[in-house]
Protein backbone atom coordinates (compact mmCIF):
# COMPACT_ATOMS: atom_id res chain seq x y z
CA UNK A 1 0.00 0.00 0.00
CA UNK A 2 2.97 2.14 1.10
CA UNK A 3 4.75 1.71 -2.64
CA UNK A 4 1.06 2.46 -4.57
CA UNK A 5 0.59 5.23 -2.58
CA UNK A 6 3.97 6.48 -3.54
CA UNK A 7 3.04 6.16 -6.88
CA UNK A 8 -0.17 7.51 -6.96
CA UNK A 9 1.37 10.97 -5.48
CA UNK A 10 4.34 10.80 -8.56
CA UNK A 11 1.96 10.40 -11.12
CA UNK A 12 -0.16 12.88 -9.94
CA UNK A 13 2.74 15.25 -11.19
CA UNK A 14 2.99 13.88 -14.37
CA UNK A 15 1.67 15.23 -17.78
CA UNK A 16 3.67 13.41 -19.99
CA UNK A 17 4.97 9.52 -21.05
CA UNK A 18 8.24 10.44 -20.55
CA UNK A 19 7.13 12.01 -16.90
CA UNK A 20 5.31 8.72 -15.96
CA UNK A 21 8.06 6.55 -16.73
CA UNK A 22 10.59 8.36 -14.80
CA UNK A 23 7.88 8.09 -11.90
CA UNK A 24 7.29 4.39 -12.16
CA UNK A 25 11.02 3.85 -12.68
CA UNK A 26 11.80 5.36 -9.60
CA UNK A 27 9.17 4.13 -7.01
CA UNK A 28 9.26 0.07 -8.78
CA UNK A 29 13.26 0.42 -8.43
CA UNK A 30 12.88 1.63 -4.70
CA UNK A 31 10.33 -1.01 -3.80
CA UNK A 32 11.84 -4.06 -4.99
CA UNK A 33 15.27 -3.66 -6.04
CA UNK A 34 14.78 -3.98 -9.70
CA UNK A 35 17.86 -2.59 -11.89
CA UNK A 36 15.61 -2.01 -14.94
CA UNK A 37 12.32 -0.72 -14.90
CA UNK A 38 10.95 0.52 -18.54
CA UNK A 39 7.73 1.31 -20.25
CA UNK A 40 6.94 1.36 -23.48
CA UNK A 41 4.05 2.75 -26.03
CA UNK A 42 1.90 2.39 -28.64
CA UNK A 43 1.80 5.11 -30.70
CA UNK A 44 0.26 3.80 -34.12
CA UNK A 45 2.43 1.00 -35.75
CA UNK A 46 5.41 2.33 -33.70
CA UNK A 47 6.57 1.22 -30.18
CA UNK A 48 8.01 4.29 -28.46
CA UNK A 49 9.90 3.25 -25.45
CA UNK A 50 11.45 6.99 -23.54
CA UNK A 51 15.38 6.74 -22.86
CA UNK A 52 15.77 6.72 -19.02
CA UNK A 53 19.25 6.19 -18.49
CA UNK A 54 19.78 2.64 -17.30
CA UNK A 55 21.17 1.01 -20.21
CA UNK A 56 23.58 2.16 -22.79
CA UNK A 57 23.17 5.41 -24.31
CA UNK A 58 23.07 3.54 -28.06
CA UNK A 59 20.30 0.43 -26.84
CA UNK A 60 18.11 3.32 -25.41
CA UNK A 61 18.49 5.79 -28.16
CA UNK A 62 17.40 2.48 -30.77
CA UNK A 63 14.66 1.59 -28.64
CA UNK A 64 13.01 4.98 -28.75
CA UNK A 65 10.67 4.34 -31.80
CA UNK A 66 10.82 1.02 -33.30
CA UNK A 67 8.02 -0.73 -35.29
CA UNK A 68 5.47 -2.91 -33.21
CA UNK A 69 5.56 -5.85 -35.30
CA UNK A 70 8.89 -6.60 -33.81
CA UNK A 71 9.46 -9.40 -32.11
CA UNK A 72 11.00 -8.45 -29.02
CA UNK A 73 10.10 -9.29 -25.26
CA UNK A 74 8.69 -5.41 -24.67
CA UNK A 75 6.53 -5.66 -28.53
CA UNK A 76 5.33 -9.02 -28.26
CA UNK A 77 3.54 -8.62 -24.86
CA UNK A 78 2.28 -4.56 -26.20
CA UNK A 79 1.13 -6.41 -29.39
CA UNK A 80 -0.93 -9.72 -27.94
CA UNK A 81 -1.65 -8.64 -24.50
CA UNK A 82 0.01 -11.61 -22.77
CA UNK A 83 2.40 -11.26 -20.16
CA UNK A 84 5.73 -12.64 -19.96
CA UNK A 85 8.30 -13.34 -16.92
CA UNK A 86 11.87 -15.33 -17.26
CA UNK A 87 13.92 -16.40 -14.15
CA UNK A 88 17.06 -16.37 -15.45
CA UNK A 89 18.42 -15.63 -19.06
CA UNK A 90 18.52 -18.72 -20.67
CA UNK A 91 14.62 -19.10 -20.65
CA UNK A 92 14.35 -15.93 -21.78
CA UNK A 93 17.11 -16.45 -24.79
CA UNK A 94 15.03 -19.48 -25.33
CA UNK A 95 11.95 -17.21 -26.48
CA UNK A 96 13.80 -14.80 -28.08
CA UNK A 97 16.71 -16.83 -30.07
CA UNK A 98 16.97 -13.78 -32.99
CA UNK A 99 17.45 -11.30 -29.83
CA UNK A 100 19.99 -13.19 -28.32
CA UNK A 101 23.15 -10.89 -28.58
CA UNK A 102 20.71 -7.73 -27.35
CA UNK A 103 19.40 -9.37 -24.73
CA UNK A 104 22.91 -10.50 -23.76
CA UNK A 105 24.50 -6.97 -23.89
CA UNK A 106 21.49 -5.67 -21.85
CA UNK A 107 22.75 -7.49 -19.31
CA UNK A 108 19.04 -8.35 -17.46
CA UNK A 109 18.60 -12.02 -15.98
CA UNK A 110 15.21 -12.20 -14.60
CA UNK A 111 12.08 -9.84 -15.10
CA UNK A 112 8.22 -9.56 -15.83
CA UNK A 113 7.04 -7.88 -18.59
CA UNK A 114 3.12 -6.92 -18.45
CA UNK A 115 0.88 -5.32 -20.85
CA UNK A 116 -0.85 -2.04 -20.23
CA UNK A 117 -4.81 -2.33 -20.48
CA UNK A 118 -7.02 0.34 -20.05
CA UNK A 119 -11.24 -0.16 -19.95
CA UNK A 120 -12.71 -1.98 -22.30
CA UNK A 121 -9.30 -4.04 -22.68
CA UNK A 122 -8.03 -1.68 -25.19
CA UNK A 123 -3.90 -2.17 -25.01
CA UNK A 124 -1.87 0.87 -24.80
CA UNK A 125 1.28 -1.09 -24.40
CA UNK A 126 4.16 -2.75 -21.97
CA UNK A 127 5.93 -2.31 -18.85
CA UNK A 128 9.14 -4.36 -17.87
CA UNK A 129 10.76 -4.98 -14.76
CA UNK A 130 13.64 -6.79 -14.22
CA UNK A 131 16.88 -7.67 -12.53
CA UNK A 132 20.33 -8.56 -13.08
CA UNK A 133 20.54 -11.32 -11.09
CA UNK A 134 18.29 -14.67 -11.28
CA UNK A 135 15.41 -14.00 -9.36
CA UNK A 136 11.58 -15.38 -8.92
CA UNK A 137 9.08 -13.23 -7.93
CA UNK A 138 6.83 -14.26 -5.22
CA UNK A 139 2.41 -13.74 -5.29
CA UNK A 140 3.17 -10.54 -3.54
CA UNK A 141 5.43 -9.17 -5.77
CA UNK A 142 3.85 -10.02 -8.60
CA UNK A 143 0.66 -8.55 -7.16
CA UNK A 144 2.44 -5.44 -6.59
CA UNK A 145 3.54 -5.51 -10.08
CA UNK A 146 0.50 -5.68 -11.54
CA UNK A 147 -1.20 -3.12 -9.65
CA UNK A 148 1.73 -0.76 -10.23
CA UNK A 149 1.16 -1.15 -14.00
CA UNK A 150 -2.34 -0.77 -13.77
CA UNK A 151 -2.45 2.66 -12.23
CA UNK A 152 0.73 3.34 -14.58
CA UNK A 153 -1.73 2.50 -18.25
CA UNK A 154 -4.15 4.84 -16.52
CA UNK A 155 -1.38 7.74 -16.33
CA UNK A 156 0.56 7.24 -19.31
CA UNK A 157 -2.77 7.39 -21.39
CA UNK A 158 -3.97 9.95 -19.87
CA UNK A 159 -0.52 11.70 -20.78
CA UNK A 160 -0.78 10.46 -24.52
CA UNK A 161 -4.04 11.78 -24.90
CA UNK A 162 -3.26 15.12 -23.35
CA UNK A 163 -0.08 15.39 -25.76
CA UNK A 164 -2.25 14.27 -28.45
CA UNK A 165 -4.65 17.23 -27.75
CA UNK A 166 -2.19 19.93 -27.01
CA UNK A 167 -0.40 18.91 -30.49
CA UNK A 168 -3.85 19.47 -32.85
CA UNK A 169 -4.36 22.72 -30.51
CA UNK A 170 -1.03 23.98 -31.70
CA UNK A 171 -1.70 22.83 -35.03
CA UNK A 172 -5.23 24.58 -35.13
CA UNK A 173 -3.54 27.74 -34.13
CA UNK A 174 -0.63 27.98 -36.68
CA UNK A 175 -3.08 26.87 -39.55
CA UNK A 176 -5.12 29.90 -38.53
CA UNK A 177 -2.15 32.77 -38.49
CA UNK A 178 -1.53 34.15 -41.61
CA UNK A 179 1.42 34.73 -44.10
CA UNK A 180 1.90 38.49 -44.20
CA UNK A 181 1.99 40.01 -47.77
CA UNK A 182 4.61 41.54 -48.84
CA UNK A 183 3.76 45.32 -49.16
CA UNK A 184 5.97 48.04 -51.13
CA UNK A 185 6.89 50.26 -49.16
CA UNK A 186 5.92 48.94 -45.75
CA UNK A 187 7.77 46.83 -43.59
CA UNK A 188 5.24 44.37 -41.51
CA UNK A 189 6.04 42.68 -38.67
CA UNK A 190 3.96 40.20 -35.73
CA UNK A 191 3.32 38.29 -32.71
CA UNK A 192 0.95 36.36 -31.33
CA UNK A 193 1.15 34.71 -27.70
CA UNK A 194 -1.26 32.19 -26.86
CA UNK A 195 -2.56 32.23 -22.82
CA UNK A 196 -3.85 29.07 -21.34
CA UNK A 197 -4.31 26.49 -17.90
CA UNK A 198 -4.15 23.89 -20.04
CA UNK A 199 -0.89 24.13 -22.19
CA UNK A 200 -3.32 24.01 -25.16
CA UNK A 201 -1.69 27.54 -26.84
CA UNK A 202 -4.52 28.62 -28.39
CA UNK A 203 -7.01 31.47 -28.14
CA UNK A 204 -9.45 33.65 -30.20
CA UNK A 205 -6.90 36.77 -30.44
CA UNK A 206 -6.00 37.17 -34.46
CA UNK A 207 -4.39 39.36 -36.81
CA UNK A 208 -3.97 39.98 -40.40
CA UNK A 209 -3.21 42.41 -43.44
CA UNK A 210 -4.83 42.08 -46.88
CA UNK A 211 -2.69 43.84 -49.88
CA UNK A 212 -5.15 45.83 -51.60
CA UNK A 213 -5.51 46.26 -55.95
CA UNK A 214 -4.58 49.37 -55.65
CA UNK A 215 -1.39 49.07 -53.88
CA UNK A 216 -2.73 49.93 -49.84
CA UNK A 217 -3.67 47.71 -47.57
CA UNK A 218 -6.24 46.69 -44.97
CA UNK A 219 -4.95 45.44 -41.40
CA UNK A 220 -6.83 43.95 -38.49
CA UNK A 221 -6.70 42.69 -35.10
CA UNK A 222 -9.39 41.05 -33.38
CA UNK A 223 -10.87 38.95 -29.94
CA UNK A 224 -13.09 36.27 -29.54
CA UNK A 225 -13.57 35.31 -26.18
CA UNK A 226 -12.32 32.50 -24.81
CA UNK A 227 -8.91 30.67 -24.86
CA UNK A 228 -9.50 27.24 -25.73
CA UNK A 229 -9.82 25.39 -28.98
CA UNK A 230 -13.48 26.59 -29.13
CA UNK A 231 -12.77 29.96 -29.50
CA UNK A 232 -9.63 29.36 -31.53
CA UNK A 233 -12.60 27.98 -34.32
CA UNK A 234 -14.72 30.94 -33.70
CA UNK A 235 -11.87 32.64 -34.26
CA UNK A 236 -11.41 31.08 -37.65
CA UNK A 237 -14.39 31.49 -38.51
CA UNK A 238 -14.87 35.08 -38.43
CA UNK A 239 -11.03 35.57 -40.04
CA UNK A 240 -12.58 33.29 -43.15
CA UNK A 241 -15.51 35.30 -43.36
CA UNK A 242 -13.61 38.88 -42.92
CA UNK A 243 -11.24 38.06 -46.10
CA UNK A 244 -13.52 36.76 -48.28
CA UNK A 245 -15.53 40.32 -47.62
CA UNK A 246 -12.35 42.20 -47.35
CA UNK A 247 -11.42 40.65 -51.20
CA UNK A 248 -14.84 40.95 -52.49
CA UNK A 249 -14.81 44.42 -52.03
CA UNK A 250 -11.56 46.34 -51.86
CA UNK A 251 -12.27 49.53 -52.20
CA UNK A 252 -14.70 49.23 -49.05
CA UNK A 253 -13.91 51.70 -46.30
CA UNK A 254 -13.82 49.80 -42.89
CA UNK A 255 -17.09 50.10 -41.21
CA UNK A 256 -19.09 49.35 -44.06
CA UNK A 257 -16.75 46.34 -44.40
CA UNK A 258 -17.29 45.40 -40.33
CA UNK A 259 -21.09 46.27 -41.36
CA UNK A 260 -21.43 43.44 -43.77
CA UNK A 261 -19.04 41.24 -41.32
CA UNK A 262 -21.72 41.59 -38.48
CA UNK A 263 -25.15 41.03 -40.53
CA UNK A 264 -23.33 37.76 -41.91
CA UNK A 265 -22.61 36.39 -38.91
CA UNK A 266 -26.32 36.94 -37.70
CA UNK A 267 -27.72 35.86 -41.21
CA UNK A 268 -25.61 32.39 -40.70
CA UNK A 269 -26.93 32.42 -36.94
CA UNK A 270 -22.89 32.44 -35.14
CA UNK A 271 -23.57 33.71 -32.15
CA UNK A 272 -19.83 34.84 -31.66
CA UNK A 273 -18.97 37.85 -29.84
CA UNK A 274 -15.66 39.32 -30.59
CA UNK A 275 -13.53 42.89 -30.69
CA UNK A 276 -11.70 44.26 -33.94
CA UNK A 277 -10.16 46.94 -35.13
CA UNK A 278 -9.86 47.40 -38.91
CA UNK A 279 -7.64 49.98 -40.86
CA UNK A 280 -7.13 50.57 -44.53
CA UNK A 281 -4.02 52.39 -45.10
CA UNK A 282 -4.17 54.31 -48.91
CA UNK A 283 -0.65 52.92 -50.85
CA UNK A 284 2.08 55.46 -51.21
CA UNK A 285 1.93 58.71 -52.75
CA UNK A 286 0.74 62.90 -52.05
CA UNK A 287 -2.25 62.99 -49.89
CA UNK A 288 -2.22 59.12 -47.80
CA UNK A 289 -4.96 58.33 -45.15
CA UNK A 290 -5.21 56.14 -42.82
CA UNK A 291 -8.66 55.41 -41.65
CA UNK A 292 -10.27 53.02 -39.39
CA UNK A 293 -12.77 52.02 -36.95
CA UNK A 294 -12.77 50.06 -34.02
CA UNK A 295 -16.07 47.49 -32.73
CA UNK A 296 -15.23 47.55 -28.91
CA UNK A 297 -11.26 46.84 -29.09
CA UNK A 298 -8.73 49.10 -27.73
CA UNK A 299 -7.21 52.07 -29.88
CA UNK A 300 -4.31 51.25 -32.07
CA UNK A 301 -0.86 53.78 -31.92
CA UNK A 302 0.90 55.67 -33.93
CA UNK A 303 4.61 56.17 -33.09
CA UNK A 304 5.89 59.05 -35.73
CA UNK A 305 10.00 58.87 -37.46
CA UNK A 306 10.63 61.68 -34.34
CA UNK A 307 9.46 59.11 -31.73
CA UNK A 308 6.12 60.77 -30.54
CA UNK A 309 3.56 58.46 -30.51
CA UNK A 310 -0.03 59.27 -30.37
CA UNK A 311 -3.03 57.04 -29.35
CA UNK A 312 -6.05 57.43 -31.90
CA UNK A 313 -8.52 56.96 -29.90
CA UNK A 314 -12.04 57.44 -30.77
CA UNK A 315 -15.56 56.72 -29.40
CA UNK A 316 -15.82 52.74 -30.05
CA UNK A 317 -19.03 51.31 -31.78
CA UNK A 318 -20.01 48.21 -30.59
CA UNK A 319 -18.43 44.76 -30.41
CA UNK A 320 -19.52 42.39 -33.27
CA UNK A 321 -22.53 39.95 -32.35
CA UNK A 322 -24.27 42.81 -30.24
CA UNK A 323 -26.28 44.95 -32.45
CA UNK A 324 -25.83 44.47 -36.57
CA UNK A 325 -28.26 46.98 -36.87
CA UNK A 326 -26.19 49.66 -35.04
CA UNK A 327 -24.17 52.10 -37.42
CA UNK A 328 -20.36 52.06 -37.53
CA UNK A 329 -18.23 54.59 -37.85
CA UNK A 330 -15.10 55.80 -40.07
CA UNK A 331 -12.34 57.60 -38.22
CA UNK A 332 -9.21 59.18 -40.44
CA UNK A 333 -6.07 61.25 -40.53
CA UNK A 334 -3.13 61.94 -42.93
CA UNK A 335 -0.07 59.64 -42.73
CA UNK A 336 2.99 60.65 -41.53
CA UNK A 337 5.93 59.26 -43.68
CA UNK A 338 8.15 57.32 -42.06
CA UNK A 339 5.40 56.43 -39.13
CA UNK A 340 4.79 53.40 -37.18
CA UNK A 341 1.37 51.67 -36.73
CA UNK A 342 0.93 49.19 -33.83
CA UNK A 343 -2.68 47.52 -33.52
CA UNK A 344 -2.56 44.93 -30.36
CA UNK A 345 -5.37 43.29 -28.85
CA UNK A 346 -6.10 43.74 -25.10
CA UNK A 347 -3.65 40.89 -23.59
CA UNK A 348 -0.77 43.42 -23.92
CA UNK A 349 -2.34 46.21 -21.76
CA UNK A 350 -4.30 44.75 -19.41
CA UNK A 351 -3.27 43.47 -16.06
CA UNK A 352 -5.26 42.75 -13.11
CA UNK A 353 -4.90 45.43 -10.79
CA UNK A 354 -4.02 47.88 -13.20
CA UNK A 355 -6.47 50.11 -15.62
CA UNK A 356 -6.36 49.46 -19.48
CA UNK A 357 -5.22 53.51 -19.88
CA UNK A 358 -2.75 53.06 -17.76
CA UNK A 359 -1.28 50.14 -19.78
CA UNK A 360 -1.67 52.68 -23.07
CA UNK A 361 0.43 54.81 -21.48
CA UNK A 362 3.21 52.36 -20.34
CA UNK A 363 2.78 50.81 -24.65
CA UNK A 364 3.37 54.28 -25.08
CA UNK A 365 6.78 54.95 -23.66
CA UNK A 366 7.94 51.57 -24.57
CA UNK A 367 7.44 52.26 -28.35
CA UNK A 368 8.93 55.84 -27.59
CA UNK A 369 12.22 54.11 -26.76
CA UNK A 370 12.39 51.85 -28.99
CA UNK A 371 10.86 53.44 -31.99
CA UNK A 372 14.67 53.32 -33.96
CA UNK A 373 14.55 49.74 -33.40
CA UNK A 374 13.60 47.16 -36.02
CA UNK A 375 9.78 45.87 -35.85
CA UNK A 376 11.33 42.33 -34.65
CA UNK A 377 13.12 43.63 -31.62
CA UNK A 378 10.69 46.47 -31.34
CA UNK A 379 7.74 44.03 -30.90
CA UNK A 380 9.97 41.56 -29.04
CA UNK A 381 10.18 44.21 -26.50
CA UNK A 382 6.39 44.64 -26.56
CA UNK A 383 5.66 41.33 -25.46
CA UNK A 384 8.57 40.79 -22.55
CA UNK A 385 6.34 41.93 -20.06
CA UNK A 386 2.92 40.27 -21.65
CA UNK A 387 5.04 36.78 -20.93
CA UNK A 388 5.68 37.61 -17.82
CA UNK A 389 2.83 38.76 -16.44
CA UNK A 390 0.58 37.23 -18.99
CA UNK A 391 -3.38 36.39 -18.28
CA UNK A 392 -4.92 36.75 -21.26
CA UNK A 393 -4.25 36.15 -24.99
CA UNK A 394 -2.22 38.36 -26.80
CA UNK A 395 -1.69 39.76 -30.58
CA UNK A 396 0.07 42.43 -32.25
CA UNK A 397 0.59 43.67 -35.79
CA UNK A 398 2.66 46.37 -36.30
CA UNK A 399 3.42 48.49 -40.31
CA UNK A 400 6.29 50.84 -40.57
CA UNK A 401 6.62 53.43 -43.82
CA UNK A 402 9.68 53.05 -45.27
CA UNK A 403 9.06 54.07 -48.52
CA UNK A 404 11.65 57.16 -47.80
CA UNK A 405 15.02 56.63 -48.97
CA UNK A 406 17.64 57.17 -45.88
CA UNK A 407 20.85 58.23 -46.61
CA UNK A 408 23.52 56.19 -44.68
CA UNK A 409 27.23 55.74 -44.08
CA UNK A 410 28.65 52.90 -46.46
CA UNK A 411 28.71 49.84 -44.71
CA UNK A 412 26.35 50.93 -42.37
CA UNK A 413 23.20 48.62 -41.49
CA UNK A 414 19.69 49.55 -41.62
CA UNK A 415 17.95 48.92 -37.84
CA UNK A 416 14.98 48.63 -39.61
CA UNK A 417 13.02 45.53 -41.13
CA UNK A 418 13.77 46.01 -44.54
CA UNK A 419 10.74 46.69 -46.94
CA UNK A 420 8.21 44.29 -47.59
CA UNK A 421 9.57 41.93 -44.63
CA UNK A 422 6.82 39.86 -43.09
CA UNK A 423 7.42 37.68 -40.05
CA UNK A 424 4.87 35.71 -38.00
CA UNK A 425 5.74 34.51 -34.84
Amino acid sequence: MSTLLDLASALARTDSVEDVALAVRDVVREALGACFVSLSMIDGPWLLTPALGQLDDDTEQRCLRLPLDLDTPAHRVARTGRALSFDDLASLVAMFPRAREELQRSGLRSGVILPMTISGGFRTGSVTVAWDRDRRLGEEEVALVTAVVDATAQAARRAQLYRERRDVAHTLQAAMLPELPVLEGLAVASRYLPWSTTDEQVGGDWYDAISQPDGGVLLVVGDVAGHDTEAAARMGRVRSMFRALAVDRGEEAPAALVTRLDHVLEALGDATLATLIVARLDPPGPGRRLRWTTAGHPPPVLVDATGRSTVLAAEPDLPLGVAPERSRHDHGIDWPAGATLVLYTDGLVERRGRDVGDGITVLRAALERTHTEALETLLGELVTEHVANSEDDCAVLAVRDVSRAVVRPRGSVDPGVSAGRATRR
